[in-house]
């Protein structure tokens, strides 16, 4: 018993998930990341994954239970949060490309409709011209 008394400021904290120095390597590479990701893509959810990384840093100072339980209820809440707006996000996603994509279709159509106005317009000038020659053609016979 002594010797484990004699370990224990050695011991790793239990509610920790990594020692100290791995755990702040981790938080920081993953900031970074999920930093750049916002940054180039704009969704929100990337920094509340970014907050529940970094919170988890808590476990490294205060191991007291109600804190630890805190913890363990914000991380849950942030993670909710994380796939409820993605879930949002991607379906707004997807319903602005349905519009765009509706678009271009409305678009083509309108350009088809038009080349064929033009090519009718062009065949019922022809045929008006043809009759006009034709109709002089037929009086000289």
């Amino acid at each position: 018993m002594l010797s484990l008394l004699e370990k224990a400021p050695e011991m790793q904290n239990i509610y920790a998930p990594l020692p100290l120095s791995a755990h702040l390597v981790f938080c920081v590479l993953s900031t970074l990341l999920y930093a750049v990701l916002f940054n180039r893509r704009g969704k929100k959810h990337y920094l509340i994954l970014m907050i529940a990384i970094d919170l988890t840093l808590m476990t490294q100072f205060w191991t007291d239970k109600m804190v630890i339980f805190a913890l363990g209820i914000a991380e849950a809440i942030l993670i909710i949060m994380t796939i409820v707006l993605t879930v949002k996000e991607n379906k707004e996603e997807k319903e602005a490309e349905e519009i765009r994509l509706a678009k271009e279709r409305i678009v083509r159509r309108e350009q088809e409709e038009k080349k064929k106005s033009e090519k009718l317009f062009i065949n019922e000038e022809y045929i008006d011209k043809n009759f006009v020659d034709n109709a002089f053609d037929e009086d000289e016979e």
